[in-house]
């Protein structure tokens, strides 16, 4: 059996959120998944650094990088803001 991708578990994610009535806006992923989103993914990126974090990819969500390593969360407006009070975005 294949283990799930991101690109697979994503839109499982933001579908449960919907069903709870929730918004989700972002993506959020750690170094690693990034680096098996990149290597997975059909979705070309540019290489300029910052702009990654605006793409729409993963279900039309921002895609968003965060300074953990195994990290893949969907989050609504209101967690994504509170992270990026607290956290480098990157």
């Amino acid at each position: 059996m294949t283990p799930n991708t991101i690109e697979a578990d994503v839109p499982q994610a933001i579908q449960q959120m919907q069903q709870q009535g929730q918004t989700p806006v972002a993506v959020m992923l750690g170094h690693e998944d990034w680096l098996v989103f990149a290597e997975q993914s059909q979705v070309a990126y540019t290489p300029f650094g910052s702009a990654r974090r605006y793409q729409p990819a993963l279900g039309g969500l921002l895609l968003v990088r965060i300074d953990e390593m195994n990290a893949v969360r969907v989050v609504t407006q209101t967690e994504l803001d509170t992270n990026a009070a607290s956290h480098q975005l990157l």
